[in-house]
């Protein structure tokens, strides 16, 4: 695939989650794989032409259409994902007229409203829960217990309790104002600015990993969104937190059992 634009990212995300979840570049930073295939799969599984056969010619040819649009939109994200996971990632284009939208419902709804949209939305999760290592937001969207537009908000919610990477730096004075200025303007890819001052000299890893450190103990924990916006009780949140920590528990235990009988048989 060659290069995509931050245009046809956003293209795809629409395609696949429609007015699920709102668009925006906290969306674009936050946005995981897995959200992404459970998006794909719903799609498919409403649009697959197989299930129009019956239908006339131009119904048919419509929802083949729509089924491939669906298809390449995954493929977009999936490489997406690709060139960000590798580094690679850089908008192509013009970014000032990306379409990235600021909608004006992006921040979460009131705790009653939060109320009123769990009964009615019917995008919650139905599958099973994937046999892997998951933190709490994900396992709580797997078990069917949020939407995946919730967790997003969560996220949102989260991310904005802490300063940024460059903020404390500066508090701290291990760069200056021309240095901050200096590794935003070179940060082409989301979420990378302390990668970028490592790069260029203008803070250490051991800086990152302290600033890093230091962003986790000022926000609150996940959990306590879902509290308090009335999504789940306190006493629900920690039956689902320890059936998280046996459900990691038993995903670590298999993969230490597969890697001793490889070696074994090795």
């Amino acid at each position: 695939m060659t290069a995509i634009t931050e245009t046809e990212v956003v293209q795809a995300c629409e395609t696949l989650f429609g007015n699920a979840v709102n668009i925006n570049q906290d969306f674009l930073h936050i946005m995981q794989p897995s959200g992404v295939k459970s998006a794909y799969r719903k799609k498919a599984k409403e649009h697959h032409p197989d299930l129009f056969a019956a239908n006339p010619i131009h119904i048919q040819q419509k929802q083949t259409a729509v089924f491939q649009q669906i298809i390449r939109a995954y493929d977009v994200l999936n490489y997406y994902f690709k060139q960000r996971e590798e580094g690679s990632w850089n908008s192509v284009g013009n970014a000032s007229r990306s379409p990235v939208r600021n909608r004006k419902n992006c921040t979460p709804k009131p705790a009653s409203h939060q109320s009123a949209e769990r009964k009615s939305d019917d995008s919650f999760y139905t599958g099973d829960v994937p046999f892997e290592t998951l933190q709490i937001g994900q396992y709580l969207y797997y078990r069917g217990k949020i939407t995946f537009e919730t967790l997003i908000n969560a996220l949102i919610w989260q991310r904005k309790q802490r300063p940024s990477i460059g903020d404390i730096a500066l508090t701290w004075g291990w760069i200056d104002s021309e240095g901050l200025s200096k590794i935003s303007r070179s940060c082409e890819r989301p979420r990378l600015f302390g990668e970028k001052a490592v790069e260029m000299g203008m803070l250490t890893i051991f800086q990152v990993n302290t600033i890093l450190l230091y962003q986790s103990s000022l926000q609150d924990r996940l959990g306590n969104y879902f509290v308090q916006n009335r999504l789940l009780s306190q006493e629900e949140l920690e039956h689902l937190a320890r059936e998280l920590k046996d459900h990691n528990a038993g995903v670590l235990s298999c993969t230490v059992n597969r890697t001793q009988k490889q070696r074994t048989c090795a």
